[in-house]
């Protein structure tokens, strides 16, 4: 008696994980399906134009006949694909929306993959048709994909399956708006399709690997797919810039053929990809596991992260005010002045949260007495600090003795803020491992990045337009720290004790800030600007802070450097 009982306990598990399998090979051929409708619409247009006609022709018949079989296959299930016919109504329902849609299609497809009836209408039709074929098989996809995503299912990697999945079909969709660009047929619609699903090829491949909290994506460690989306990501890079190249070169037809062999072969490696996915997925599940784990594990000292980068943030918010306050003056850009309050309130904010925690800051208050003391020496200052700042915003840059305060007393913050970033780390450095010391550092040192770039164009804009020749100095010594602490960060440095950068996603926005850096750095150099140059400065420089500030974001976030 106990056995059988033990064997009835079993059976629903044993169905549970194979249905875990049958669910993830669903998804796949399902969202296999979105890509043989961009598929028979390419090779219809590319007979419609005359490349390879025979050769398309005979591949048109065959995915024609893949797509009627497999869709008969996830109604009915098919031994032979692999599918078990699925007992949900909603998704059974979408299924037959798809199967009446299809069946006029796939006449229109009979007709051309048999050199019948190719006249404008039957393109037009083809043209007209397949994107809701698309959208609603899309729809089917989306609802085997919630059954992945719910709480009594085990298969969490659902969406990363289905998306991945999508990845072929948008190279065929591409393939395709380029032929409906070049045949004349709808062409603005067909640009502005193709130019959406490149920015969302990119944005789903960046997803695939490192998640995507707007795209639902989790992202992946496994060597095998990481491996593969490196294949992948080749070939897309060696295929972006041909697209663009065929839209201007519309009669080419060898390039033409060229592009769509890339996208081709893209679609095959991403295939490979998918394939990949659904053989992983108790791996998947292990290394999500472990990552609970961890992330639980590393929420304490990612806490001590998020204050030192507050802390941190403080620094660059003392130059950006006294920045804002000569531009305030200068009246060259008519947002400066009102920018004064808002970076005033965030700083005194970010302040009052130290001491009494704050829910939208994510913080606690600080417990520490020593900090609180700092944080109270800096009260002090900051109060006439503020006054001054709101009372320049008020009179439209003309209260000169606000500026000249400001102008006084901002490197005084700028030391004490510093103070406390110091006691923060030193205090913090304390609980943790030598690497969790290295990684408060790096956030410390690369938050310092953020005030470099708002204190050099303060000391620039105090030496050109309020005659401080001893800012000029200034300027060049905080260039000096802001491209060394840059190259330290990237390639490591013994003197700092900071390891080189091996996180791929901290590596590529470091790279993106040393880029940005480079464009404009010769500005600083010059004695005098126009006005034109002027606010090209004023505006480049606060895209400098946004991507460094994102660096710095992604190394507190990170769990490794």
């Amino acid at each position: 008696m106990k056995k059988i009982f033990f064997l009835l306990l079993t059976i629903p598990m044993l169905i549970f994980a194979m249905s875990d399998k049958e669910l993830a090979h669903a998804i796949n051929l399902a969202g296999k399906q979105r890509m043989l409708t961009q598929k028979m619409s390419k090779e219809a247009l590319l007979i419609f134009i005359g490349i390879d006609v025979q050769k398309n022709a005979k591949a048109l018949k065959d995915t024609s006949k893949l797509f009627d079989k497999t869709l008969n296959g996830l109604l009915n299930g098919d031994k032979e694909l692999g599918l078990v016919k699925s007992n949900n109504k909603e998704i059974e329902a979408k299924l037959k929306d798809v199967q009446k849609l299809w069946k006029p299609f796939s006449k229109k497809i009979e007709d051309v993959a048999s050199f019948k009836n190719l006249t404008d209408k039957t393109f037009e039709y083809i043209d007209k048709n397949n994107l809701p074929l698309l959208k609603t098989m899309n729809e089917a996809v989306t609802l085997y994909t919630k059954l992945g995503d719910s709480k009594t299912s085990k298969l969490k990697m659902a969406n990363d399956i289905n998306l991945a999945g999508k990845q072929r079909m948008l190279t065929q969709k591409i393939a395709k708006d380029l032929l409906l660009y070049q045949a004349k047929i709808n062409p603005k619609r067909a640009l502005k399709s193709l130019n959406e699903s490149v920015k969302l090829f990119d944005e789903t491949l960046n997803g695939l690997y490192n998640g995507d909290k707007k795209l639902n994506l989790r992202g992946t460690k496994l060597p095998k797919i990481v491996k593969q989306l490196d294949i992948v990501k080749q070939n897309w890079l060696e295929v972006k810039p041909l697209i663009k190249k065929a839209i201007k070169e519309k009669g080419n037809q060898d390039l033409t053929k060229e592009v769509i062999a890339k996208l081709d072969e893209t679609k095959v490696q991403m295939n490979k990809a998918v394939e990949l996915y659904t053989k992983s997925l108790n791996r998947q599940k292990q290394i999500m596991e472990l990552n609970a784990l961890i992330n639980g594990f590393m929420s304490k000292k990612n806490n001590a992260k998020h204050l030192i980068n507050l802390a941190g943030k403080q620094r660059m918010l003392t130059q950006r005010v006294a920045k804002l306050a000569i531009e305030c003056k200068l009246g060259v850009l008519p947002t400066s002045c009102d920018n004064l309050e808002k970076y005033v309130t965030l700083y005194d904010k970010t302040l009052n949260g130290f001491v009494n925690g704050d829910k939208e800051l994510n913080i606690s208050p600080i417990k520490s007495q020593n900090a609180l003391n700092q944080v109270q020496k800096i009260q002090t200052l900051w109060e006439p600090f503020k006054k001054a700042a709101l009372n320049l915003k008020d009179t439209k840059g003309k209260d000169n003795k606000a500026l000249a305060l400001i102008m006084s007393k901002n490197e005084e913050l700028l030391k004490e803020s510093n103070k406390l970033v110091s006691i923060l780390e030193e205090e913090n450095a304390k609980k943790v491992s030598y690497i969790e010391k290295a990684q408060l550092k790096i956030v410390n040192i690369a938050g310092r990045e953020r005030m470099l770039t708002q204190k050099m164009t303060k000391e620039y804009l105090e030496y050109l337009k309020l005659k401080n020749k001893g800012a000029k100095e200034k300027m060049q010594k905080s260039i000096r720290l802001f491209e060394s602490s840059l190259n330290a960060l990237i390639n490591g440095s013994k003197d700092l004790g900071l390891p080189k950068v091996t996180n791929p996603n901290i590596k590529e926005q470091l790279i993106k800030v040393s880029k940005l850096w480079k464009k404009i750095m010769s500005i600083y150099n010059k004695n005098t600007i126009n006005n034109k140059e002027l606010v090209l400065l004023l505006k480049v420089n606060p895209i400098l802070l946004k991507e460094m500030n994102k660096g710095v974001k992604i190394i507190e976030q990170s769990t490794d450097y």
